[in-house]
Parts: structure tokens; C-alpha cells; sequence
């Protein structure tokens, strides 16, 4: 059984989103079997040094590719890594780039993003256990996409070879990269779907409900959502302008169902926020 802790959250009927807040900022790392590896970490500022994964995967989102990762093959993945630290609004890897590394992302967040038809678009949010760079490893191509990190965060970088006899060593990781890549390959056409056919206020509420769903913190009778996203780039991820987010939010508030105090967003009324998300 692996030692790895799993997150929760759940859906809850009254949301509050705060803008541009640091995040969680609970360790995370790969368990060893025996204890904690120590790896070479590569820090901001380029210099080298010794550092110990945390002893404490609790912080890794449900269903990620590390927190699928058994005590074994967890610390066959920590044998081959080198740690690497970004600040916000550091590039990890940028669209067209070789794709010669494997990311795990231990701590922090990163947006997946690329620009169509001359507008940037988040196409998701990752959060730490989740894993990038698996499709260059498979088929050799060049990066489909920017990464940037939204927060401070920690990684675990593995070279492509290196990665490639990982999987061989441990086949049943093969099988759990594979249904994360036909889930991202589901969700990527769930949302072309809806970028063609739904309306905008439909795709701001369906944002706002996937963001309440994983990140939603109880609050009193709130619960609160703190994402380093900036109004511009909610509105990337919803696929819209940023004057159209403005004016969607107005029209929310309008209804009753949410309103705006500077940088927070209170959904009164999630029911009605998710419904309309689902009418389209």
C-alpha cells in the first residue's frame, strides 16, 4: 500500500476565491520505503547543494501520478531525480522546446498555457504529484506547451533516458501514466467541445465551479478558494477576454448569486452557478 497521504475536497454550497494568494503551502515530496532520499537540489539562483525530500505527501492532489506511486516505486523515481526550485512567474519549459526532461511537481502550482490565434489560453492548472513532459518521453517531440509556475514551486526533474528505464524497471507505472494521459486527452476535448459551443457566462461558471471543487477550504458557512490566478488569467482559463470575464461577473452579480470585494469573489449561490455551468 503506498505511504502516500491522499487530499480531500469537496463541493460545498457557498464559495469565496481570493485572487493572487500565496497558495498552500504544505510540503510535499516522495516517500522511500526505507526513509528520505537526499538528491542535489538546483535553487533559484543556480547554486548546488544537498537537500531531503519532506517525509509528508499530503498536499498531493487526488489521482496525480505521484500520489498513484507505491513506497517502491516512489523511491525509484527519487533515485534518478534532481530538485529544482522556481519562483512565480518562472518558466519551467516553453512550447517548442526539446523535450529532453520528465517534471514531478512536489510543491507549488504551474499553468500549461500557449497562445491561439494570437491570445494566450490556460488550457489547465497543475498541482503538486502531477507529472509533465510525459508525452515528449514517449514519442520524442518537442514541447506542446509553456509551463509557468503561479507560486514558488519545487519539482523533481528526470531526464527522458532516465525515465524511460524507470518505466521499465517498474511496468505498472506505465499503466498509470497511460490513464493520466487518456484523461488529459478527455478533458483537452471536453473543452474544445465547450469553447465552440457555450456561451461565455457558461464557461465562467463552469471555471469557477472546477476551481471551488478542488481547492474549496471551509470557511464558517463559506468555503475559501486561494489560487495565484490573476483576474487575467481566470479569464484565460475560462477562455474568454479579460472584458469578458468583467462583464460576466457583473452579470453574476446581478442574479444575487455572487458578489466582489476587491480581490474576492463570495458565490452566494453555488447551486445556481453550477447549474448554469451545466445547461451550457
Amino acid at each position: 500500500m503506498s505511504p502516500l497521504r491522499r487530499s480531500r475536497t469537496t463541493a460545498r454550497p457557498s464559495v469565496v476565491i481570493t485572487e493572487g494568494a500565496q497558495g498552500i503551502r504544505d510540503a510535499q515530496g516522495i516517500r522511500d520505503a526505507q526513509g528520505i532520499r537526499e538528491l542535489t537540489a538546483t535553487v533559484a539562483d543556480g547554486a548546488e547543494g544537498p537537500a531531503t525530500l519532506p517525509d509528508d505527501g499530503s498536499g498531493l492532489s487526488v489521482g496525480s501520478f505521484l500520489a498513484s506511486l507505491s513506497a517502491a516505486e516512489a523511491a525509484g523515481l527519487a533515485r534518478s531525480a534532481e530538485l529544482r526550485y522556481f519562483s512565480r512567474g518562472d518558466v519551467l519549459f516553453s512550447e517548442g522546446d526539446e523535450g529532453n526532461e520528465v517534471v514531478v511537481i512536489h510543491s507549488g502550482r504551474v499553468k500549461v498555457c500557449g497562445k491561439r490565434a494570437g491570445r494566450e489560453v490556460i488550457f489547465s492548472v497543475l498541482d503538486p504529484g502531477s507529472v509533465l513532459g510525459e508525452l515528449s518521453a514517449v514519442d520524442g517531440s518537442p514541447r506542446s506547451a509553456t509551463v509557468i509556475a503561479l507560486e514558488p514551486t519545487e519539482v523533481a526533474v528526470i531526464s527522458v533516458e532516465d525515465f524511460r528505464e524507470y518505466l521499465l524497471t517498474y511496468p505498472r507505472v506505465s499503466s498509470e501514466l497511460l490513464r493520466l494521459v487518456a484523461e488529459r486527452l478527455r478533458q483537452a476535448s471536453f473543452r474544445q467541445l465547450e469553447f465552440g459551443t457555450t456561451q461565455t457566462l457558461t464557461r465562467l461558471c463552469g471555471t469557477l465551479m472546477e476551481l471551488s471543487d478542488r481547492y474549496g477550504q471551509s470557511v464558517g458557512a463559506n468555503v475559501e478558494v486561494t489560487i495565484p490566478l490573476s483576474q487575467q488569467e481566470l479569464a484565460e482559463l475560462s477562455g474568454m477576454s479579460r472584458e469578458a470575464l468583467v462583464k460576466g461577473l457583473h452579470q453574476l452579480r446581478s442574479l444575487g448569486w455572487l458578489s466582489v470585494d476587491d480581490r474576492t469573489i463570495v458565490l452566494h449561490d453555488a447551486t445556481a452557478i453550477r447549474r448554469r455551468a451545466r445547461l451550457g
